[in-house]
């Protein structure tokens, strides 16, 4: 072959050579570059929305949260506002009144001194001194409906202060006497609560001491 021939063959395949060498680079770079780009378009989605911007899963559990702040019902000496139409402190007056039968026994009289019928809900709430827990109910006296009074009318519960058989233990003498009422429904305690002077200034109670449901009737109060 000519010598002249086989120079430009050569000189050919290098050009060629050198071609199919910068487009695999072209190649290379074009795919490096839409990689790049698809993860900036990736972090920048990421990162949109204004900074600091809580997501909806935090906000309900930080509106979870500021909800249980609140103090539990019945917790304190003060109850929650009372409906209208529900008996409670400043529209009914407690008094306290001794009986002489049955023995160790109370009677709890809440006269309705307002214009309007006020009802007596479930029973009230007894706690003697600095006792920490209320006296317990006796569950058989509930009556079929809740007291209703009108203005002036009273409702009334018994309260035991002592068993007599003595299975209550020592017992001690209480001087004070504190009424609260309940609200329709919940069973919590509604309005301030009421310091209710006990007959002689003091009365012996034991772990037997208990009351009653709210009745319509003296009798019906202490029957239990």
């Amino acid at each position: 072959m000519p010598a002249r021939a086989t120079a430009r063959r050569s000189r050919t395949l290098r050009i060629a050579a050198a071609a199919l060498t910068a487009a695999a680079a072209l190649t290379l770079t074009a795919c490096g570059g839409g990689d790049d780009s698809a993860s900036d378009k990736a972090d920048k989605a990421g990162s949109s929305g204004p900074v600091g911007t809580a997501s909806p899963a935090k906000d309900e559990e930080a509106a979870a949260t500021d909800g249980q702040s609140g103090s539990a019902a019945g917790s304190s000496d003060k109850g929650k506002s009372a409906a209208p139409g529900v008996c409670a402190s400043g529209t009914v007056k407690v008094e306290v009144k001794a009986v002489s039968s049955p023995v160790n026994h109370l009677l709890l009289v809440a006269t309705n001194t307002s214009k309007s019928a006020c009802t007596a809900h479930g029973y009230p709430f007894l706690r003697f001194d600095q006792d920490q827990a209320t006296t317990p109910v006796i569950d058989k006296s509930r009556p079929q409906a809740p007291v209703t009074l009108a203005p002036g009318k009273s409702a009334y519960a018994g309260i035991v202060t002592s068993a007599a058989d003595g299975s209550g233990g020592t017992g001690r003498k209480a001087k004070k006497l504190a009424v609260s009422f309940q609200g329709p429904g919940d069973g919590s305690s509604v309005g301030d609560k009421v310091d209710a002077p006990l007959p002689g200034g003091s009365v012996h109670v034991d772990d037997q001491a208990q009351g009653t449901y709210w009745q319509s009737s003296q009798a019906a109060a202490l029957k239990w």
